[in-house]
């Protein structure tokens, strides 16, 4: 009886994970974060969910500026400020002038500016967490490219909401961090409620929660950690924050 035949190896082996592209990619941020991370850690590519982001910042910009009254959003701001009650009728409304003829610039400015460098800070801030507390080998590449997309993923969802909750309310002179109310803020009554404990609430937000878990989930795989135990490389730099925030209200 002859020998059976030898099998044959495949002389070109699929790797795990390969294949997936922008869409899938996005699709699976929502509903498979490893493994859409697993594609964007092997291949970093942060350049086009970077500028989908942008494009959604300058969109949410342009349609909320044309609608809002700079004059009476700065002087809203200005009165929940503990400096105005020093200050009198016509030092609040010289320097609501001059913030109304300036909000156009830094609207568009700080939308660029300021996504770019908060990208930077982010990125850069995770990848030395990740490096040195956990000792993975993380590039800096990667940090900006999980980074980005989960800024894109979050934003897709949450642009679209906030601009419908302002055309909703019909007020556009609201600023826009506190129309989506999807925290314990809830549970109090701001002009009530003291500002210490009004910020430490507020900060407890489902999407910021949503975007801690995707950035955790991301560096996982950039770490070959599991999600629960990078999780806290995100959760407590997210923590220090919110106390910077709960602190800054007390002492103003």
């Amino acid at each position: 009886m002859s020998d059976p035949l030898p099998v044959q190896a495949s002389s070109s082996p699929v790797a795990p994970g390969s294949g997936g592209g922008f869409l899938q990619n996005l699709v699976d941020m929502y509903f498979a974060p490893s493994v859409a991370f697993t594609r964007i850690v092997r291949r970093p590519a942060f350049l086009l969910p970077l500028a989908a982001y942008l494009v959604l910042v300058l969109g949410f910009t342009g349609i909320w500026m044309s609608k809002m009254d700079p004059v009476e959003f700065m002087k809203a701001q200005i009165a929940e400020s503990p400096q105005a009650e020093r200050m009198s009728a016509e030092q609040r409304d010289a320097i609501v002038e001059q913030q109304a003829r300036m909000m156009p610039i830094l609207g568009w400015v700080g939308s660029i500016v300021g996504t770019a460098l908060m990208f930077l800070v982010i990125a850069g801030g995770l990848m030395f967490t990740y490096r040195f507390f956990y000792a993975s080998e993380v590039t800096f590449r990667q940090a900006l490219a999980i980074v980005s997309w989960v800024f894109f993923a979050v934003g897709l969802i949450t642009t679209p909401l906030l601009l419908l909750v302002l055309q909703m309310k019909g007020d556009w002179n609201l600023n826009p961090q506190d129309v989506i109310q999807a925290n314990l803020g809830l549970l109090l009554d701001k002009s009530t409620a003291a500002k210490p404990l009004w910020a430490l609430l507020t900060s407890v937000d489902l999407f910021s929660l949503w975007m801690v878990f995707l950035l955790a989930s991301g560096f996982a795989v950039a770490s070959r950690k599991t999600t629960g135990s990078a999780i806290w490389g995100v959760v407590i730099p997210w923590v220090l924050i919110v106390l910077g925030k709960v602190g800054w209200a007390a002492i103003f």
